[in-house]
């Protein structure tokens, strides 16, 4: 009896401590995506596992995205077009963090979608979504722009 007790009270020890170690996991998350972050560049990660990766110009440095501690975001990004770097468009939304995936939704949308792709660290954020198939190959690629803390 007193090893059953044992082996339950290891069971149920656990489960609590995985349970508490996923909510400070994603409240790190959270804490970490809140702040400003310049666009840095585009990369490509096909099936077979090769990449790309173009840098964005000057110019499309200057884009940010925000994300809020409020739960919303706004995205900034800009182009360089007749001889000027401009604003290309202001996108407001929110933001929330489920279960380790970042799920977006922009103002005037009904419902929050996914982020197929999200990785981030202290001074890096890698977002993106599924993309056409590269390298001759029939699945599909992951796009992401990745950014940096500003």
């Amino acid at each position: 009896m007193k090893k059953i007790s044992l082996i339950l009270f290891l069971v149920l020890n656990s489960l609590l401590v995985s349970c508490s170690s996923n909510d400070n996991d994603e409240n790190i998350t959270q804490d970490l995506l809140i702040g400003k972050w310049k666009r840095f560049k585009n990369e490509t990660i096909c099936s077979s596992g090769s990449e790309s990766s173009e840098e964005y110009s000057a110019c499309q440095q200057n884009g940010t995205i925000t994300f809020k501690s409020d739960g919303t975001f706004v995205d900034e990004p800009y182009i360089f077009f007749n001889n000027n770097c401009e604003v290309d468009g202001v996108y407001n939304g929110s933001w929330e963090v489920i279960d380790g995936e970042l799920f977006t939704k922009q103002n005037g949308n009904a419902s929050s979608k996914k982020v197929d792709y999200f990785q981030i660290s202290d001074n890096s954020l890698k977002i993106g979504s599924k993309s056409t198939p590269c390298d001759n190959e029939s699945s599909d690629s992951i796009k992401y722009i990745e950014f940096i803390r500003f």
